[in-house]
């Protein structure tokens, strides 16, 4: 099933043709869009296998935006692109103060899709294929269940203050709102520059900063995760390669050790200068899905994925984030949990290689959880 099958939307208006060029089309304007694409439409523009979504299901959803609050050192104002704002900073402010003190909402426990041998099963798969040549690491994902109720915008505000996520965001998209508690920039654009930050590498944070300090340290130095890590930079490279100029593409930052609430993670940076002629559809062609949620190769790894994973990821693990006048920023939407009408889905995942273990993996996957207050 191609893109043609799923429900594309900008400023809530369907539409037809490759979504890509369309918000390409749509992006020319002077306003900002925002919006989210889902995993299955970046497999299916970059001609990759996935899972067959339900049909009319949502695979993009931008909208144009007219005003945005800005807050910056406690300072706020409205900024606006159309004409004079219709509420002051001031009135903005007291409705998120209100959102604040609203009753907290009730999150049920997360239920994982398939269980611990149905996980081990898979992680040993992977690892034969691997051992055939047929792949060299492959990002497995089980999704998390759970009950939920209350407001949505009082449980995005208590998962910002315990995840402090960089690329925090809450997003109606329709019949389903999404909750990013995302850590990674899959692609950015400032200027001719594009920037990717991958993530392959993680151990939990213990509360203890001497114990936390030797976790990191040994982290860097795990065969498992520099070998992993090393994978992906190297397809983040190679996709970026694709629309850049020839020789630009740099690693500035490799296997940095990033400290958050609940983990430490390994991040390296990579950059490159577009090409003059490289459009936001070709861009997003080449750089999507994120080499850290897929594996490499892509084509290979993303056929095995498809086989055996327990549903399509949807939102999950596509992009999210905001275009304006050829710059964007994209968070991939990992840590993300996609909020339904007394339901959610919560995805954890984790890259598998040769030298993984597929308990310690089962391990990271719950691991993974605990952003959304989940132990």
């Amino acid at each position: 099933m191609g893109w043609a099958a799923l429900d594309h939307q900008l400023d809530g208006r369907s539409q037809l043709g490759s979504p890509f060029d369309s918000l390409e089309r749509a992006a020319d304007s002077g306003h900002p869009w925002i919006g989210a694409l889902s995993y299955e439409l970046a497999c299916s523009e970059a001609g990759l296998p996935h899972q067959d979504p339900e049909a009319g299901s949502l695979g993009l959803c931008w909208r144009r935006l007219t005003q945005a609050l800005h807050v910056d050192g406690g300072k706020s104002e409205i900024w606006s692109w159309d004409g004079e704002p219709a509420q002051s900073s001031d009135d903005v402010q007291k409705c998120l103060a209100q959102a604040c003190v609203l009753e907290r909402p009730q999150l049920g426990s997360l239920s994982p899709r398939w269980n611990e041998t149905t996980h081990h099963d898979a992680v040993e798969t992977i690892r034969a294929r691997i051992l055939d040549g047929g792949f060299y690491v492959a990002n497995l994902c089980v999704p998390f269940d759970a009950g939920w109720s209350g407001d949505a915008t009082t449980l995005a505000l208590s998962s910002f203050r315990r995840a402090d996520p960089p690329f925090g965001a809450l997003l109606p998209l329709g019949g389903l709102t999404l909750l990013s508690l995302s850590m990674e920039r899959v692609l950015g654009k400032s200027g001719n520059i594009l920037v990717s930050e991958p993530i392959k590498g993680s151990v939990p944070r213990m509360g203890h900063a001497a114990t936390d300090e030797l976790a990191g340290k040994a982290m860097r130095l795990d065969p498992k995760e520099i070998s992993e890590h090393t994978m992906i930079v190297d397809l983040v490279r190679n996709d970026l390669g694709r629309v850049a100029e020839i020789g630009s593409v740099r690693v500035p930052d490799f296997m940095a050790l990033h400290a958050y609430p609940t983990v430490q993670h390994l991040v390296s940076r990579v950059e490159a200068e577009a090409r003059p002629n490289a459009g936001l559809a070709e861009i997003l062609r080449a750089m999507l899905p994120g080499g850290s949620v897929t594996g490499a190769p892509k084509h290979a790894v993303c056929a095995h994925i498809a086989g055996v994973e327990a549903a399509p990821r949807g939102f999950y693990c596509g992009a999210l984030g905001w275009i304006h006048r050829g710059d964007f920023e994209l968070a991939l939407p990992i840590r993300t949990a996609q909020l339904f009408d007394g339901r959610l889905v919560y995805w954890a995942g984790g890259g598998i290689t040769l030298r993984s273990d597929a308990t310690k993996e089962w391990q990271e996957l719950h691991l993974k959880t605990q952003v959304m207050g989940q132990s």
